[in-house]
């Protein structure tokens, strides 16, 4: 019996489901892909688009089992009171505390599950496509390098919360994750290997598979050449491979210019884009009308991979965590951006002891425009290019502030401290989204940041809780370490 689940664990079932259009899977998931339509179907599902946990039940049928995601709770941004505090799931507790154990036996991973269930359905796409009964060669080629793209980037994400962050010089023995090539429910062992082994094969098969993605992009859900260049990018910056991110970013960027959708950067300054609290009662909350991720109405997405802050924003929901007031303060005077965060409701009144997002909650981990400029600008700063650097800070500082307030400060006049200003850059763009976590792991053993982790701290009520290297990475959830009791879990 314990065999036999190995694999359910590990990938937590099949995922070819919902579209009967294009492939009508028994429960058992005898059935495989066979024309060229069902493989494209199988990239047209909500799975692939929402980091969350999806359970298949016996009949065949979905269940969104887990839909929160605990590294929103560890960043250095956010802080909360006692009764707050007490509003808060046990996991999400624990992350915010940096408890080591998030899960429990019985519960359910997202960070983990959902990865390996989508790695689970690119590969089903990546081991067939090319033997369609039809299509043509170039479009069967589109659609496996899409997979690989895809099934890459998946193998990436786990990295970022249960291995080490990548070091040269340790990662060829730092743990990794077990790297998943074949749609096989019969395969029963799997190895850790290393964070090297991981990190090889993601950065083969992105600058492999990049090349034959479609040039233009067509729809935010799918991905194109920029987007798949963009996630080479990032990959790159988690490795210190400044050069290289910079040569793949450069890619995606002109991947948006040769689009047939609009691709462009909001302009908050524009009174259309009045987003967020304005001081006005009834302004804000369920009218906000920033566009979801799944609108063709969000022009700064490139392509959606979504992740939900709902569980710590908006008045849905009990107050649970909110932004330190010092990093409040990083929003000058007129910086719209500003707007998306508040200490009142609805009505105008004081409710909360700080300011909270009451505006936007959904981010995608891979692929938007300002994410894009401000990696392009960090890595011309690093490489040499300061000019470079300035000038798409300004393009995206532009359009959140108005001109006057946009310029970067002559204070900042050095290398060293253009970078810092990035980062505080994408601090500002990324507040409690949970996207400063990425940033926090990628930067722990950076110089130019040894000071920041004073800040990597958590209060309640007088207690501190301090972010230790440690907790950079996620232990097994114990679900996943009770199938494979070979493995040693992370400390």
């Amino acid at each position: 019996m314990k065999t036999r689940y190995n694999i359910f664990f590990l990938l937590w079932g099949l995922l070819l489901c919902g579209c009967d259009d294009f492939l009508d899977v028994k429960p058992k998931g005898k059935d495989i892909p066979e024309k060229i339509a069902h493989y494209d179907g199988l990239f047209n599902n909500t799975i692939l688009t929402n980091l969350i946990f999806s359970k298949v039940n016996e009949n065949g049928s979905i269940t969104a089992q887990q839909s929160e995601i605990y590294f929103i709770y560890m960043t250095d941004e956010l802080i909360t009171d006692e009764a707050s505090y007490a509003n808060m799931g046990r996991s999400a507790r624990a992350a915010y505390t940096y408890d080591p154990d998030i899960f429990l036996e019985e519960d359910y991973s997202a960070e983990w599950s959902a990865a390996y269930q989508q790695i689970y359905l690119y590969n089903v796409i990546a081991n067939g496509v090319m033997d369609a009964e039809d299509g043509t060669t170039q479009k069967k080629k589109e659609l496996l390098a899409e997979a690989r793209v895809g099934r890459a980037f998946m193998h990436f994400y786990l990295t970022q919360f249960f291995c080490k962050p990548y070091q040269e010089a340790t990662a060829v023995t730092d743990p990794g994750v077990p790297v998943v090539t074949k749609a096989n429910s019969g395969e029963t062992s799997f190895s850790r290997g290393t964070v090297k082994d991981v990190y090889d094969f993601v950065t083969k098969e992105l600058e492999e598979a990049c090349p034959d993605l479609p040039l233009q992009t067509q729809h935010r859900q799918r991905v194109y050449r920029a987007a798949g260049y963009f996630m080479l990018g990032k990959v790159y910056m988690a490795m210190g491979e400044y050069g290289k991110a910079l040569k793949a970013l450069g890619i995606a960027y002109e991947g948006t210019q040769n689009s047939s959708i609009i691709l462009e950067l909001f302009d908050y300054n524009q009174e259309i884009y009045n987003w967020g609290y304005t001081g006005a009662p009834n302004t804000w909350g369920m009218s906000c009308t920033y566009p979801i991720n799944l609108s063709e109405d969000n022009n700064e997405l490139i392509y959606n991979k979504q992740v939900s802050i709902l569980p710590i924003t908006l008045f849905l929901y009990p107050p649970q965590v909110y932004v330190k007031p010092e990093y409040m303060a990083l929003y000058s005077k007129n910086d719209h951006r500003a707007k998306f965060f508040s200490d009142k409701d609805y009505t105008g009144v004081t409710q909360w002891p700080y300011s909270k997002r009451v505006c936007r909650y959904m981010f995608t981990v891979c692929g938007d425009l300002p994410d894009l400029y401000l990696m392009l600008a960090e890595c011309k700063a690093r490489t040499g290019d300061e000019t470079g650097a300035r000038a798409d800070l300004l393009t995206l500082r532009e359009k959140r502030m108005p001109a006057a307030e946009a310029a970067i400060p002559a204070s900042v006049n050095s290398k060293e401290k253009l970078i810092r200003f990035v980062l505080e850059e994408r601090t500002r763009e990324f507040m409690m989204s949970g996207m400063r976590w990425f940033d926090i792991r990628r930067l722990w053993n950076d110089p130019l940041f040894q000071d920041d982790k004073k800040n990597y701290t958590h209060k309640v009520g007088e207690q501190t809780y301090t972010l230790t290297e440690d907790r950079l990475t996620y232990r097994i959830p114990p679900k996943v370490m009770s199938f494979n009791s070979g493995w040693v879990d992370n400390n």
